[in-house]
C-alpha cells in the first residue's frame, strides 16, 4: 500500500528531523557469573574444563550424561589365547560384573532430553547383549552343543558343529578353514599355517582347537550381532554444548 504524500511546498520551513537511529542488535543475555559451576572430564587424549549453569543442570546430571557416552561396559572376557587359561573364564565373575554395572547404568540420571534417554535405552541393551552372548560363550567351552542350539547366525555356528559333534575331522576342518580366513587379513599369512600345524599335532590339540574355533571364529562373529550404543561425534558435540563454555588440553600426537 502506498502511503500519501507531503505537499513538495510546506507552508512553513519545517526542522529537518534525524533519522533514528538503528537499534543494535541484541546480544545474548549473559548467564550471571553467581549461577556458574565448574565440572572437569577427561577423554583418552584430552582433558576438559567445562562452566555450566546449575540453573539448568546438576553436576550429577552432567556427570551421568558423560558416562553414558563412555566405552566399554563389561570387562569379563569369554576368550583366552592359551588352552591353560579356558579354566579360568569364569560365569560367576561374569554374573557378578553385570549386576554391579546393570545397577550402575540403570541409576544414572542424565540431563533431560530424548537424546540422553535413548542413549541410556542403548546402553543397557547393549549391556544385556554383551551379558548374554559372553555368557553363553564361556558356557560353550564345555558344552558346544549349547552355542549350536542358540538363536545367533548360522554362520556363526558353522565354527563350533564339529566341537559340539565331537568330531575330530570336522574339528580340524573348521579350524583349518578359519585359518585360510584369518590369512586374508594377515601380514605373514604363513605364520599362521605353521603355527596351526604346530597346534593340530600337539597333545592337547582340541583345546588349542577349542581356543580358536570358539574364542576367534565364534566369538568373532557373534560378537558383531551385539547392538552397540557407540556414541557419535553429533553426541558428543551436544554435550559440549550443554556448557556456556568448555576449554580443553589434549597430548600432542607425533
Amino acid at each position: 500500500m502506498l502511503s500519501a504524500c507531503t505537499p513538495d511546498t510546506p507552508t512553513a520551513e519545517q526542522p529537518i528531523q534525524a533519522p533514528a537511529p538503528r537499534s543494535a542488535a541484541q546480544a545474548p543475555t549473559p548467564t550471571p557469573a553467581d549461577t556458574l559451576a565448574t565440572l572437569h572430564w577427561e577423554s583418552e587424549m584430552c582433558t576438559y574444563t567445562g562452566r555450566y549453569d546449575t540453573r539448568k543442570y546438576t553436576a550429577r546430571q552432567l556427570t551421568d550424561t558423560h558416562d553414558l557416552l563412555r566405552g566399554g561396559l563389561l570387562s569379563t572376557s569369554a576368550t583366552v589365547f592359551r588352552p591353560e587359561d579356558i579354566a579360568k573364564l569364569s560365569v560367576d565373575t561374569l554374573e557378578a560384573e553385570y549386576t554391579k554395572v546393570l545397577a550402575h547404568v540403570k541409576g544414572l540420571q542424565p540431563v533431560p532430553g530424548a537424546p540422553w534417554r535413548e542413549l541410556k535405552r542403548r546402553k543397557l541393551q547393549e549391556l544385556n547383549d554383551q551379558y548374554r552372548t559372553t555368557r553363553l560363550t564361556i558356557l560353550g567351552y564345555a558344552n558346544p552343543s549349547l552355542l549350536v542350539n542358540s538363536t545367533y547366525p548360522a554362520a556363526c555356528k558353522t565354527y563350533v558343529r564339529g566341537l559340539a559333534a565331537n568330531n575330530d575331522s570336522m574339528i580340524i576342518a573348521s579350524w583349518q578353514q578359519l585359518v585360510r580366513e584369518q590369512q586374508k587379513n594377515n601380514s605373514i599369512p604363513e605364520s599362521l599355517q605353521e603355527r596351526f600345524e604346530q597346534e593340530a599335532t600337539a597333545s592337547n590339540w582340541h583345546e588349542y582347537a577349542q581356543v580358536a574355533l570358539i574364542g576367534f571364529g565364534w566369538w568373532n562373529c557373534v560378537n558383531a550381532t551385539i547392538r552397540s550404543a557407540e556414541p557419535t561425534e553429533q553426541m558428543y558435540r551436544q554435550y559440549e554444548q550443554l556448557f556456556v563454555k568448555v576449554q580443553s588440553e589434549c597430548e600432542d600426537v607425533d
